[in-house]
């Protein structure tokens, strides 16, 4: 079976050169897996107690869900690409909001199939 990887947190830390794009990639990545975690599209908790990442952060096809494997990819697709407006200034930090949005519409588009 290939156990696919989609999601490996460490590695999306290494392509980061600035420390404040790090620490921003940590919280971006945070805010998605712990929402995945309690709308039920992981199997495991990637967090601890406080909601902070367990590292290392990597998320294959075999963390899933069934729910999970029909909208994760979707979602963590558009969460990774948010930008919040036309100056493309991204609030993935602070604007979960958007990641509710996002999941409601896949759901949407899955309940259409």
């Amino acid at each position: 079976m290939n156990d696919q990887v989609l999601l490996d947190v460490y590695m999306l830390l290494r392509s980061q050169i600035r420390q404040r794009d790090k620490d921003n990639t940590i919280v971006i990545c945070q805010n998605l897996l712990n929402f995945a975690y309690k709308k039920g599209l992981l199997r495991d908790n990637p967090s601890d107690n406080e909601g902070n990442l367990i590292m290392p952060s990597i998320i294959r096809e075999s963390s899933l869900t069934e729910a999970g494997k029909h909208i994760f990819d979707d979602l963590m697709f558009k969460w990774l690409a948010y930008t919040d407006n036309e100056s493309g200034k991204i609030d993935r930090k602070n604007n979960i909001k958007m990641l509710e949005k996002y999941y409601n519409q896949l759901l949407q588009k899955t309940d259409r199939s």
